[in-house]
C-alpha cells in the first residue's frame, strides 16, 4: 500500500492521511496525462499564440488634408522601398510615383500622364528593386514602364491584350518580374480583346493559379511559368464571348465575367504568395496551414506550418455568404437599369461550397526575409485577424492579437514599414513605423 500523506485544511479541520492501491496511483496518473493530451488538442489556436505587442514608433507621416501639393494622394495605391530607406507612392489619381527620403522629406515625382514613353495612363501595380530601380504596371497602355535607380526612364514592355496580371513582385535576383495571372473567369473577354487588336490568342500560361517570371529586359513579351499551385479541379463552364459581342453590346463584359466567377466555390482556397529576398516563393495553396517555400521553377525545399485548424462551414456561415455577395453585386448593378438581374442572384444562391475556411489569408515577406502571414478575423471576411510572425530562420516568433495591426504595405530596411490611414473626409495618409528588431 502506498499512502497519500498530504494534510489539508477544510473549514477549518484537517483531514486524516488516506491509503489507497498503488494501482489506482498509476490509472490516475495514466488517465490525467491522456486528460492533458485531450486538452491541449482542444484548446483554440488564439490559446497557443505567443502574443507580440504592436507598439511601433512613428517615423514620419505625409499626407491628410492640409499637405503640401506632392502629399496631396489621389488614392491608396502601392507603396514599396528601396534599400536606402526611400519609399516610393503610386499615386495613380495623379499619374505619378512620389518619392520619400527616410525622414519624410519630398525627393522627386517620376512619371506623367500620357500614351508616350514613361507616361502613364491607369496605373495598377508597382515593383521597386532595392537598387532603386522601379516597373509600374499601366493598363490603359497595357505596358510595363522600367525606371533607372535615378528615376529615369529606360524604357516600356508592351503586353499582349489578352494579358492581365493581378500582382506582381520584383525579382531580387534580376530585372524581372514575378507575376500572378488572372482568373479565367476573364479568360473568354481577354481573347475576344485579342481578336480585336489582331493579336494572336494564345494562352498566357498563367493564371490565378499560377506563377510566372517576366524577363523585362528580352525583346518580346514571353513567360516563363515558374509555380503551378493546387487548385480544386472543375468543369470550364466559362460563357463564349466575339469580338463582335463585346463591340455591339459592351455589357457582355460585366455578365460573361459574373457568370464565369460564379462557377467559384465560396471558401474556395486561393494562391497566396510573396517572395523572398534569397528567391525562394512562399506560398500557401489550401485550406490548411501549410507555407510551402520552394526555389522557382524548382521543387518545395522547406514547409512552414502551426497548430491551426481550418474552420468547418456551417449553415450559418453559408447564409452569411450569400447575402453578403448578392449585397456586393446589387451595389454593382445600381447604376444599371433593372439593377442586378435575377438569374445572376439565382446562381449566386446556387453556388457550392468548399467545406472549410482557409486558415491563410494573407503572406508577405519581410525585408529580412521573415514572414508575416494573415489568418482571418471573427468572419472569413474579415481582414483584421491575428497575424503569425516567422523570423528569417522560419521559425516561430509570435502572433500579433486580432485588430492589434493590420499588415504593413510595404516593409522597408532598418525595420520601416507603411501604412495607409483615411480620415473622416476619406483623405490619405502614408505613415512609415519602425518594428522592433524581433519581428523583422
Amino acid at each position: 500500500m502506498i499512502t497519500h500523506a498530504t494534510k489539508a485544511t477544510c473549514r477549518g479541520r484537517i483531514t486524516r492521511t488516506v491509503p489507497f492501491p498503488a494501482s489506482l496511483l498509476t490509472v490516475s496518473a495514466t488517465t490525467f496525462a491522456m486528460t492533458l493530451v485531450l486538452i491541449a488538442a482542444a484548446v483554440p489556436a488564439a490559446a497557443q499564440d505567443r502574443p507580440l505587442t504592436a507598439d511601433f514608433p512613428e517615423v514620419y507621416r505625409a499626407g491628410g488634408l492640409s499637405a503640401p501639393d506632392w502629399a496631396q494622394f489621389a488614392g491608396r495605391g502601392p507603396v514599396a522601398f528601396d534599400a536606402s530607406g526611400n519609399l516610393y507612392i503610386l499615386d495613380s489619381g495623379n499619374y505619378r510615383v512620389v518619392v520619400i527620403d527616410p525622414q519624410g522629406r519630398f525627393v522627386k515625382t517620376i512619371g506623367r500622364a500620357g500614351e508616350g514613353p514613361g507616361e502613364f495612363g491607369f496605373t495598377f501595380r508597382l515593383v521597386v528593386w532595392r537598387d532603386g530601380r522601379l516597373a509600374v504596371n499601366d493598363l490603359q497602355n497595357n505596358a510595363v514602364h522600367l525606371f533607372g535607380p535615378g528615376g529615369e526612364f529606360d524604357h516600356s514592355m508592351k503586353l499582349p491584350a489578352h494579358i492581365s496580371l493581378t500582382s506582381i513582385r520584383p525579382d531580387p535576383n534580376g530585372t524581372a518580374l514575378y507575376a500572378r495571372g488572372s482568373s479565367s473567369s476573364t479568360s473568354p473577354i481577354r481573347q475576344a480583346l485579342a481578336e480585336i487588336t489582331g493579336e494572336s490568342p494564345a494562352e498566357e500560361g498563367i493564371d490565378e493559379f499560377s506563377i510566372g517570371r517576366i524577363d523585362l529586359t528580352a525583346e518580346a513579351f514571353a513567360v516563363d511559368l515558374v509555380l503551378r499551385a493546387w487548385h480544386v479541379a472543375r468543369e470550364d463552364r466559362a460563357e463564349e464571348v466575339s469580338a463582335n459581342d463585346l463591340l455591339s453590346d459592351p455589357s457582355r463584359i460585366m455578365s460573361t465575367a459574373l457568370s464565369s466567377s460564379q462557377d467559384r466555390m465560396f471558401f474556395e482556397p486561393t494562391l497566396r504568395w510573396d517572395v523572398l529576398p534569397d528567391g525562394l516563393i512562399a506560398y500557401a495553396d489550401s485550406s490548411a496551414y501549410a507555407i510551402k517555400l520552394v526555389t522557382p521553377g524548382g521543387p518545395v525545399v522547406e514547409v512552414i506550418r502551426r497548430p491551426v485548424e481550418p474552420e468547418a462551414v456551417t449553415r450559418r456561415l453559408r447564409s452569411a455568404a450569400i447575402e453578403r455577395e448578392i449585397g456586393r453585386l446589387s451595389r454593382t448593378f445600381e447604376t444599371i437599369e433593372g439593377g442586378m438581374p435575377d438569374d445572376v442572384r439565382e446562381r449566386i444562391e446556387e453556388r457550392e461550397f468548399y467545406p472549410e475556411v482557409s486558415v491563410i489569408r494573407e503572406i508577405r515577406s519581410t525585408w529580412e526575409g521573415g514572414l508575416w502571414v494573415r489568418r482571418p478575423g471573427e468572419e472569413p471576411w474579415d481582414a483584421a485577424g491575428p497575424i503569425d510572425v516567422f523570423g528569417p530562420d522560419r521559425q516561430y516568433v509570435g502572433s500579433f492579437t486580432a485588430g492589434a495591426t493590420t499588415m504593413p504595405r510595404a516593409f522597408g530596411p532598418d525595420g520601416m514599414v507603411a501604412y495607409w490611414e483615411i480620415d473622416e473626409l476619406d483623405v490619405p495618409t502614408i505613415v512609415v513605423k519602425r518594428l522592433p528588431g524581433e519581428v523583422r
